[in-house]
């Protein structure tokens, strides 16, 4: 039965006026112990796989995921869509509105964090909390277990084709692109159309002004949609000997191509990050299977090689911390995310500067692989 969505914005509110918080233990089972349990779940649920959608913007950015779940748990397939976190948030509301019986998926996993405590308060979240519990950076998780961080992204780290451009000619300061030397050399994502984009943008313009803006948008920049397109073309355009495009400052720490002319530098400027979050959706037939993919992604295990980690321990051991590296205090992105008006306002700023977000969803360019 379909709800009309004056009534479901009512239901909402009245959700929110009685959202109940249970008290939830810590969950002391091993991933095998609850592997288990997933698998005897799956037999008994006419073997549906366990749905995730995976904040992203290019198909393969949820290759690895893929490939690692089935080689750890082969009984329990894994249907795991990557996609754009904005547009994630909209499906899942207006199937939330339109009082479908299950969710859209079981698990999200996503960059808008503003979406999370509105879920929780309309009751729409699992509440679990997995082993390592304690281990886990406290200010970054719902205490009641109703959403956690799994990992750290950023923003702002300087990726250049060393064949076009030395190492000892790349920008120290992101001030530098806005000098007339590096016209027609960069690849960045519209801000305008991403928040964590915007928000790298914000600190920038907030450091050297609105004319530094202006001139970078007056030096032939290639704006792209999605942050994994900046790498995709500098590897594209790597044996175009006409093209100049050069350096990109706009793609996820981490980031690679497989040409092998990619560098990266950390400029000595703060950059931009935030914990990556997940929840699980109330009224998921799988709770045990979603509840293993959560423990995993937090697992030491998979958080092993995460520098820094969502997990204390492996900070202390490696003597790193979220808080104190070359990054913005995570509140920061959380606070800029939470304020629309905010939010909007910049992005009108970056609108003006560089006109609308041209080009299709980079997921429609770099699609999911076929399942």
């Amino acid at each position: 039965m379909r709800t009309s969505t004056p009534l479901a914005l009512a239901l909402t509110s009245a959700l929110a006026s009685a959202q109940f918080t249970p008290t939830v233990p810590i969950d002391d089972r091993s991933l095998s112990d609850i592997y288990a349990a997933a698998r005897r779940e799956y037999t008994s649920n006419s073997t549906r796989p366990l749905q995730v959608f995976w904040g992203g913007d290019a198909g393969d950015q949820g290759d690895g995921i893929r490939t690692a779940w089935a080689q750890q748990f082969p009984d329990i397939p894994l249907n795991l869509t990557v996609i754009l976190s904005k547009y994630a948030d909209t499906r899942l509301d207006e199937a939330f509105y339109e009082g479908t019986e299950y969710p859209v998926v079981d698990v999200a996993a996503l960059q808008t964090l503003r979406d999370f405590p509105r879920w929780k308060t309309q009751n729409r979240l699992v509440y679990y909390k997995p082993a390592n519990w304690e281990d886990l950076l406290a200010n970054e998780n719902d205490p009641d277990g109703a959403f956690l961080a799994f990992s750290i992204y950023s923003f702002g780290t300087i990726y250049f084709d060393s064949s076009k451009v030395s190492a000892d000619d790349v920008p120290s300061t992101f001030e530098s692109f806005a000098d007339p030397r590096w016209k027609g050399k960069l690849i960045l994502t519209y801000p305008n159309d991403d928040d964590a984009v915007a928000y790298l943008f914000s600190l920038i313009v907030s450091h050297y002004g609105f004319g530094w803006l202006r001139a970078l948008a007056a030096n032939d920049v290639q704006w792209v949609r999605g942050t994994g397109t900046p790498i995709f073309e500098l590897e594209r355009q790597h044996n175009d000997t006409s093209s100049k495009r050069a350096l990109t400052f706009t793609s996820g720490s981490g980031s690679s191509a497989s040409w092998g002319g990619s560098k990266a530098v950390e400029p000595p400027e703060k950059i931009m990050s935030w914990p990556q979050t997940v929840a699980t959706f109330a009224g998921t037939p799988q709770p045990e299977t979603a509840k293993l993919f959560v423990s995993w992604l937090v697992s030491n295990d998979r958080q092993n090689g995460s520098s820094p980690s969502v997990l204390n321990s492996l900070n202390e051991a490696n003597g790193v911390s979220p808080y104190t590296s070359n990054t913005t205090i995570f509140s920061g992105f959380r606070t800029f995310e939470t304020d629309r008006a905010g939010v909007e306002w910049w992005k009108n700023v970056f609108e003006e500067a560089l006109d609308t977000p041209q080009g299709p969803d980079p997921l429609a360019v770099y699609p999911n692989p076929s399942s």
